[in-house]
């Protein structure tokens, strides 16, 4: 299985840059390559994407820096995506991204992933900088 990991130094405090990542509506923000638009429908999140409509879910646990976010057509079929926001002082952190090529990912969506891996992980550094 292949997998890819990107990352950036940001000059914010992890828990700001933390807050920010793992708020769902702040997804077209960071992620403009594969998030369009976002929606709440019958109580379930779901972004506008250039592959269709996505289901979406995160987990994340500030103490740890960990969110992982979820997408897929079904609930029942959601990929998971790696992020980390990673302390390393008051007024700084890191952010990696990793992706895995997972059985159902042919290899031009994930030539694809990875160009859009690139763009996301660069926004957020704009963003913080």
């Amino acid at each position: 299985m292949k997998s890819v990991t990107e990352s950036c130094v940001v000059q914010y405090p992890k828990d700001v840059v933390f807050d920010f990542l793992s708020n769902f509506e702040n997804m077209p923000k960071w992620s403009t390559q594969f998030v369009k638009s976002i929606k709440i429908e019958n109580g379930k999140k779901k972004a506008i994407t250039p592959l269709g409509e996505v289901y979406i879910r995160i987990d994340s646990d500030k103490k740890s820096g960990i969110i992982d976010i979820f997408a897929g057509p079904i609930e029942s079929q959601m990929n998971p995506a790696f992020m980390r926001v990673i302390f390393f002082s008051e007024k700084s952190c890191g952010v990696t991204f990793t992706f895995f090529q997972w059985p159902d990912t042919t290899d031009q969506m994930w030539k694809m992933f990875c160009d859009w891996l690139k763009i996301e992980v660069e926004n957020i550094k704009k963003l913080f900088s």
